[in-house]
């Protein structure tokens, strides 16, 4: 197999010295965030392994781990839990899908708090409830009136959480304008030059879009961006606008859209999409129950960016809630499992997918099951592998 420092650093090369200093750190937190941001390191392995035979196609998000669910609210201003990354989102197997989810599952023991025993049970408990929810062919919703244990919980919080004091956490007063807070964590400043661009050019960028046509909107101001594991890097606004006919302040995220990692390991024909936020977004708006509210794609500086509300509401699973309890991390985890396979039959038939029946078909046979398991089992345990040399790297490098 290829080395996988070589090829995380290969990966990386175009980053700026600052981002990459950066992202390493993050990648050597522990195996799950490591796992999170080496998208392309998973799928070099999967290739390498090779996935049980499987003819459907189908859309997935490319990176299902356990911290790509989470709430947000939807246009139509209810709160839902759902699948909520599609960066990755191609047209692919579905064995490769629930195979990231399941490693995903067994590598996150020390991060959740369960032992290499417990963990395997989980994936297997879940890779039960993933295929029992595809068999009954019916793409269902988590909302609020249904949630139970932990989950309930989670609504609950959620609701309560409100837009003024989220616009609150992150700006300040300055004068009669409100600024975001820059904190060199999460929100960073722009150079001058760089901000007075984007800054001109946001009121058009903006208003070309369906959701903001309906507003009268003035920008406030602008900040480069830092989240996540593997977008650290990718050129990400924090972008605070104020309408003037209610006054309220919103937070979006505008965030630049790069080619799937999984392009060049997959033989599927992908449609023609006019540019990688166009992708990102069709393919997010077919297989989610709702979408996140003010979705969108946009253009600057000669790159695309998606474009999303950045909302109080929106939040991962916090699983130290979980801690010492087994069987609330089952139960958490088969939810997740149940929400993967209703966004992998939302888009069944849709832009030349299989069919319902082709994915029953699939989860149904013998072999299918002990396979895949079998598949996460070498996955989770090459990705410990690859996490031990590359700490050895940077621990040698004095990085």
């Amino acid at each position: 197999m290829k080395n996988a420092v070589q090829l995380i650093l290969a990966f990386n090369k175009d980053l700026s010295s600052e981002r990459r200093v950066q992202k390493y750190g993050a990648l050597q937190e522990n195996l799950l965030r490591f796992y999170r941001g080496t998208c392309h390191l998973f799928y070099e392995r999967l290739s390498a392994l090779g996935v049980p035979a499987d003819d459907t196609r189908i859309w997935i998000c490319g990176d299902l781990h356990l911290e790509n669910f989470g709430s947000f609210r939807g246009d139509d201003g209810l709160v839902y839990f759902d699948v909520n990354d599609f960066d990755e989102a191609v047209k692919a197997p579905l064995s490769w899908e629930v195979s990231r989810f399941l490693t995903a599952i067994i590598i996150s023991r020390d991060v959740l708090g369960y032992s290499k025993k417990e963990s395997q049970k989980i994936a297997r408990l879940a890779l039960a409830r993933y295929t029992d929810s595809i068999r009954r062919m019916k793409a269902l919703i988590v909302q609020h009136d249904s949630a139970r244990g932990l989950m309930r919980e989670f609504f609950e919080q959620a609701a309560d959480r409100s837009r003024e004091e989220f616009i609150d956490k992150v700006t300040h007063a300055d004068g009669k304008r409100r600024r975001l807070h820059i904190d060199g964590l999460h929100l960073e400043a722009l150079s001058k030059k760089h901000r007075e661009r984007l800054m001109k050019k946001l009121p058009d960028i903006l208003a070309a879009t369906p959701h903001m046509t309906q507003w009268r909107f003035k920008v406030e101001d602008c900040s480069y961006r830092i989240a996540g594991t593997g977008s650290i890097g990718v050129e990400r606004y924090a972008i605070l606008v104020k309408r003037k006919d209610n006054g309220k302040y919103y937070l979006l995220d505008m965030k630049e859209a790069r080619p799937s990692s999984l392009l060049p390991h997959l033989r599927v024909r992908q449609p023609g999409w006019k540019s990688e936020a166009e992708r990102i977004t069709r393919i997010e708006k077919l297989v989610q129950f709702y979408p996140p509210a003010l979705l969108d794609q946009v253009r600057f500086d000669g790159r695309d960016f998606v474009l999303k509300e950045l909302q109080p509401v929106k939040n991962k699973m916090d699983f130290r809630l979980c801690a010492g309890r087994l069987d609330h991390i089952e139960d958490v985890i088969g939810t997740m499992a149940d929400i993967a396979a209703w966004t992998h039959l939302r888009g069944t038939g849709r832009l030349d997918t299989s069919s319902a029946d082709a994915l029953v078909a699939l989860v149904s046979t013998s072999h299918w099951k002990k396979d895949i398991y079998t598949l996460a089992l070498h996955l989770a345990a090459r990705m410990e592998e690859d996490y031990a040399a590359f700490r050895q790297y940077m621990a040698q490098s004095g990085s």
